[in-house]
């Protein structure tokens, strides 16, 4: 009778001190997001589009910019079509209580790219979650670094 209340004794213990978590208020809900400070809209959208277009994708409409995905992808993805396999990389940009903005950031894997109705969107996992985060880190760079070629007065 002493082990077994010793036992859940232990078991209580060990629940009590493991806890639970909720996820805070302000969790993302976009694979990656930065907040952006002291920027002003048209700024941020001209950073993005410079940024994405580095990274080799092609703008398409107000935050979207797509890829032709790698052989690997599309054998992976099954883009058996004749466009194979895109990535897809959706930026969206909601400002934030403080008045700034936050930039947030997903991908999909799009299969019958530009084939109208047959087009299909998928998410595209967290396999992608680094490069937003390091396009969304670049963009945020981008527009601390100071401005190059002005004429100090």
């Amino acid at each position: 009778m002493k082990s077994f209340f010793a036992g859940l004794l232990l078991v209580m213990g060990l629940c009590l001190l493991s806890g639970c978590q909720t996820s805070p208020a302000n969790a993302s809900r976009h694979m990656a997001q930065v907040t952006l400070q002291g920027c002003s809209e048209a700024n941020i959208l001209r950073a993005a589009q410079k940024v994405f277009a580095r990274h080799g994708y092609q703008h398409v409409s107000d935050l979207d910019f797509d890829k032709k995905g790698s052989f690997y992808q599309t054998f992976l993805y099954g883009g058996w079509g004749e466009g194979g396999v895109w990535i897809r990389m959706k930026a969206s940009l909601d400002p934030d209580p403080e008045g700034g903005f936050t930039l947030g950031c997903d991908a999909f894997r799009v299969t019958e790219h530009d084939n109208g109705v047959m087009e299909e969107e998928h998410p595209a996992g967290l396999g992608y979650h680094s490069e937003c985060v390091k396009i969304l880190q670049e963009i945020q760079a981008a527009l601390q670094a100071p401005a190059t070629g002005a004429n100090p007065s």
